[in-house]
């Protein structure tokens, strides 16, 4: 080929390149606008993103804890085995509230049997109890030791509601899934600038007791610094006798002999007796129907689900998604309800085994309905003016919640406390375990001992705390999720639910939204941080005595879908962690598919 003939192909090329790039660049102008975005970048719609997994997710208020949580799920474990095993790391990770010394409830879905189960392992009072014990001289309620110390703790349920959800729906060895939390005990784990600043928020309290400062404080009147290390031995030999002996040594072994000895010691109530006699108690979850889907959660004595399901109800009588998400409508709509629903929980809700409570009437839809229908949508309605409905017959915000979901569906909604953080501030000399002050969750202040919540002996106190799951008309799970919070929490699962079913925001958006709450006994409608000037001017406008408060509750969200699930740790507390599992499950070595192997 001559040079001539080289130079004309290289034009003839040229000119060809040039023509296809031009018909390109008119493709690409001429495109929808959708393609070109497709073409250009990925199309993220929303700014906050769950956390995605196919064949597994764990959510909880402490990354050391969901990354055990999801190894138990990695290696073959279901739902409940990584609750199992979340429930004991948490004792160790965040001791102001994760606990054995404390009590909950669990909601458990299981999905083959299409099937949901309420255990509750709330605590309960002594059987040496009684509410003269905590009078002073002039007749008065002895908040002090119903706050602080020994006799402020009530008969504690984690351990045996852990063990009993391990020994119906466990899948590993009971071993497996303690040793973990004896783990971090053992060989101590890193501090937080969270659990720094907890310490030494809780430094006074714990000093007034010397098993409490061993265990939780430095050596002399110092204070953790952040990435120091907390060695707890105690709490590591209890864990071991419970990982060798199941509920048993908790309850009835050398551990039970050691926490009665310690109560003995410093005059406290519990004894061999009340521990040998603990029971969980299955129960029916509560349940209702919100814009075609089906919300489960705890009955009493959690005043929470019963209360979560009325004030649903009485927002079916408003058209909530035409208000818009974080509205002055909505969100005035949204107080109105919340005080109506307060008024009605702190008056006939209390332990079931001891009252009878009105609880079909106190979640009858059509009831609830009509009160929906008379809130004022102009106008606050004044918190003293709130009177319960008539139907025929606190809690601390220390509590901390975790979800899980396995491969198969199965699913764990779970809530325990202390009570406050760090509970009585009480450890019993030689275990490491910090105890409760749930006793003073009774209702001493009304003076009214006929009251569902009054004390008495093996009784449950009434709690807020609502594990809740949200099903679709179909029965498939669509939603598990919870928050601590005390009165809050009935309030915050309201909104997340809201932004989920009503405005259709993704788990993450529903939780990273700022939160209201307005209780009946105060006149005040807390907001967080974070609303605009003008949302508050346009609620006091409207009535509203608007207080800006701290953060509301900590959920810990699962939602599923039919290809992922998406996993959601709320942003207001540092640490919180959700881990998805995007490969399947490994199989745990010699066991086949859905084969439980030997216990212990």
């Amino acid at each position: 080929m001559t040079r001539r003939q080289i130079r004309e192909a290289v034009r003839q090329f040229a000119n060809s390149l040039v023509f296809g790039v031009s018909l390109f660049v008119l493709g690409v102008c001429w495109m929808p606008v959708e393609a070109q975005t497709r073409q250009a970048i990925i199309n993220y719609e929303s700014i906050h993103q769950p956390v995605i997994g196919r064949h597994g997710m764990v959510v909880s208020q402490n990354d050391m804890a969901s990354t055990i949580g999801r190894e138990v799920l990695a290696r073959g474990g279901n739902a409940v085995d990584a609750a199992v095993a979340m429930g004991f790391a948490l004792a160790v990770t965040l001791p102001r509230a994760g606990n054995l010394g404390g009590g909950g409830f669990m909601l458990v879905h299981l999905a083959e049997e299409d099937r949901t189960i309420a255990l509750d392992y709330r605590s309960v009072a002594p059987l040496g109890s009684d509410p003269d014990l905590f009078r002073l001289e002039d007749g008065k309620i002895d908040w002090e030791q119903l706050t602080y110390g020994p006799r402020a703790a009530a008969v504690p349920g984690t351990v045996a509601g852990l063990h009993e959800a391990w020994r119906r729906w466990g899948s590993l060895p009971w071993a497996e899934l303690v040793s973990p939390a004896y783990a971090l005990a053992a060989e101590g784990i890193e501090v937080s600038e969270d659990l720094a600043y907890a310490l030494a928020e809780a430094a006074e309290t714990l000093r007034r007791y010397d098993a409490s400062a061993r265990a939780y404080l430095p050596a002399g009147s110092g204070q953790w610094s952040a990435g120091e290390r907390l060695v707890q031995p105690d709490l590591a030999a209890s864990l071991a006798l419970i990982r060798e002996g199941g509920a048993d040594a908790f309850y009835r072994g050398e551990l039970a002999q050691r926490i009665v000895a310690a109560m003995e010691a410093e005059d406290g109530l519990i004894t061999l007796e009340d521990l040998a006699t603990y029971r969980v108690v299955e129960r029916e979850p509560v349940a209702g129907n919100y814009r075609g889907y089906r919300v489960l959660s705890m009955p009493p004595p959690s005043a929470g689900g019963a209360t979560l399901v009325q004030m649903l109800n009485m927002l079916a009588a408003h058209d909530v998604a035409s208000l818009g998400a974080g509205s002055i409508a909505e969100l005035h709509l949204l107080a109105e309800v919340m005080k109506r629903a307060a008024a009605n929980r702190r008056t006939w809700l209390g332990d079931p085994d001891y009252s009878e409570i009105p609880l079909a009437e106190f979640i009858d839809p059509i009831v609830a309905l009509k009160a929906g229908k008379s809130i004022d949508l102009r106008q606050a309605t004044p918190a003293a003016s709130v009177e319960p409905w008539p139907l025929g017959i606190a809690e601390s915000r220390e509590t901390t919640h975790y979800s899980a979901v396995d491969t198969d569906g199965n699913a764990v909604s779970n809530t325990y406390t202390l009570g406050y953080s760090f509970g009585s501030g009480w450890v019993a000399a030689g275990t490491g375990i910090l105890f409760d002050n749930q006793m003073r969750n009774f209702s001493f202040r009304q003076g009214d001992f006929s009251h569902p919540n009054a004390l008495a002996p093996g009784k449950r106190m009434l709690s807020t705390m609502a594990p809740t799951m949200v099903l679709n008309k179909e029965g498939g799970l669509v939603l598990v999720t919870g928050t601590p919070g005390g009165s809050d929490i009935i309030n915050v699962l309201l909104q997340v639910l809201v932004n989920v079913i009503d405005h259709g925001l993704n788990v993450a958006e529903a939780s990273h939204r700022p939160r209201i709450s307005q209780d009946w006994n105060s006149p005040q409608l807390g907001l967080e941080p974070g609303f605009s000037p003008e949302v508050i001017a346009g609620l006091r406008a409207l009535g509203h005595e608007v207080r800006i408060k701290r953060t509301m509750g900590s959920t810990q969200s699962i939602a599923v879908k039919a290809d992922r699930l998406e996993g959601a740790p709320d942003p207001r507390r540092p640490n919180a962690a959700a881990l998805g599992l995007l490969r399947p499950p490994v199989l745990a070595p010699n066991r086949p598919p859905n084969q439980t192997p030997p216990r212990q």
